[in-house]
């Protein structure tokens, strides 16, 4: 799989890759990378597409334990490799980007992509999730949201982010762009109305 952006193919087939992000300023906020590599599985399985993991170079060794085993066809770690322009530019060409609560998942709500958060309780998703009409937070339903006490003080193991499986996250996002692509009156949200 071609990795550079400015490749005149965008990728596998002609196909963008989806832009992937785990990582946060905070662990807490990062959803497990078993989780991530189950729903990388699921985006090339089921949608036929190629994935980029991103992030700065300390990240990837990281991110290896993701891609590890996947094939280079359809999964890369790009991790420290590019630069923010290419992220940028990659997040511009990209059919979606998943997203922990950071700073990727901001800038992919604010130009306009389809943008898939994946959300820790331990901070009010609701005041600090990424806006915009292409968004999906997802977030676990925690009696303990939000607690703001950090992954080592967790008493519940962190089952906010442990407890959301990759397929439930998946289809979900892809339950919502659906509804959003088909025809029909739409909502304030761009979502069709029922």
């Amino acid at each position: 799989m071609r990795t550079r952006r400015n490749s005149s193919d965008g990728g596998r087939g002609g196909r963008f890759p989806v832009v992937i992000s785990p990582f946060a300023n905070e662990r807490l906020r990062q959803w497990p990378w078993r989780h991530h590599r189950a729903l990388v599985g699921l985006i090339v399985r089921e949608h036929g597409l190629p994935v980029v993991i991103v992030g700065t170079r300390d990240q990837r060794v990281a991110a290896n334990d993701i891609v590890r085993g996947l094939s280079s066809e359809t999964v890369a770690n790009v991790c420290g490799s590019w630069t923010w322009a290419e992220v940028v530019e990659a997040v511009d060409n990209a059919p979606y980007v998943v997203a922990n609560n950071s700073g990727v998942a901001h800038l992919a709500a604010s130009r306009g992509r389809w943008t898939l958060c994946i959300f820790a309780a331990s901070h009010a998703f609701n005041e600090w999730m990424p806006r915009g009409p292409r968004v999906v937070t997802m977030t676990k339903a925690v009696p303990c949201a939000p607690c703001e006490i950090g992954i080592d003080r967790c008493p519940n193991g962190v089952a906010c982010m442990v407890e959301m499986r990759a397929e439930d996250v998946f289809y979900r996002f892809d339950d919502v762009r659906s509804a959003a692509a088909a025809p029909g009156p739409r909502s304030e949200y761009g979502l069709r109305a029922h």
